[in-house]
């Protein structure tokens, strides 16, 4: 049986940010099924036999059109993996636009990647859809888990990178990643003056200011995982918009799919005022 690095727990609905580049754009709608208000979420037990028989030691909430901090049911789901998945390390993959808020449970996960493509508020707004920069500061002053920083890299803050990756250093930040975009063939001049330490999954590691700071390569990388998608798909691709480049019958589909999309379908449309409402101050 192969060897999976980590599980995806998949939130999908209205995000306090907007990503230009956003996953879920790439992700058939069908998947992107609203489950924000669903505890637990859909096809949970097969999701949990997977990650216990093949003995994946992690799981992360993160999203394909959403943050995990918007799910209504974060600490409840914490408490039911870690029963469940018994051992289980649980990590939060967040835009950190919510993390203070909720920093208690924030704190109840054992460590969290905090996507932020840099301080500077213009280039903020053209790549996350918002110029309200997350405290980053503050956040690393409150956590009692391991933060680290996740860092799209395009054209709008390639020239920012190694300023950014200085001011990371000087909060003390310990980890972070620079990642390419998933199809994006372009070279940034980034890193050109570093020496690789060591690679991971085949994506050069680097010590800069004391941190570690890896250079990640979607289309490259040997890294593994599994996936449970907002509709209750279970995939076993890394890459999450490859599993729909299969084969239905390649795909572990939750029973009675097709209906199940549909009544979201009619439940998005009637929540979605709310959760909007909930999201747009944030």
């Amino acid at each position: 049986m192969p060897r999976y690095d980590f599980a995806n727990i998949l939130f999908a609905g209205p995000c306090n940010r907007f990503c230009p580049f956003c996953i879920g754009k790439q992700v058939p709608d069908s998947a992107n099924a609203y489950n924000l208000d669903i505890f637990p979420p859909r096809n949970w037990q097969s999701f949990v036999r997977e990650v216990n028989d093949r003995e994946i030691g992690e799981v992360v909430f993160t999203g394909t059109t959403t943050d995990p901090h918007l799910y209504a049911y974060e600490e409840e789901l914490i408490a039911l993996a870690r029963r469940d998945m018994p051992g289980i390390r649980l990590s939060i993959h967040t835009n950190g636009a919510l993390s203070l808020r909720k920093m208690r449970v924030f704190n109840m996960y054992d460590r969290a990647c905090i996507s932020l493509p840099t301080f500077d508020k213009q280039t903020y707004a053209h790549m996350m859809g918002s110029s309200k920069v997350p405290d980053l500061a503050g956040i690393l002053v409150a956590a009692k888990i391991p933060v680290k920083v996740s860092c799209v890299v395009n054209e709008h803050n390639a020239h920012q990178v190694d300023e950014f990756l200085q001011q990371l250093a000087a909060l003390g930040l310990k980890r972070a990643v620079l990642r390419r975009l998933f199809g994006d063939r372009r070279e940034f001049p980034v890193l050109l003056r570093h020496t690789p330490a060591s690679y991971y999954r085949g994506n050069p590691v680097y010590n800069i200011n004391g941190m570690e700071v890896t250079y990640w390569n979607f289309d490259t990388t040997s890294s593994r995982s599994i996936n449970l998608f907002a509709d209750g798909t279970i995939g076993l691709d890394y890459l999450l918009v490859r599993e729909f480049e299969r084969p239905a019958e390649a795909l572990q589909l939750h029973s009675g799919t097709a209906r199940q999309v549909a009544k979201n379908a009619r439940e998005q449309n009637a929540l979605r005022f709310s959760t909007e409402n909930r999201t747009q101050n944030v």
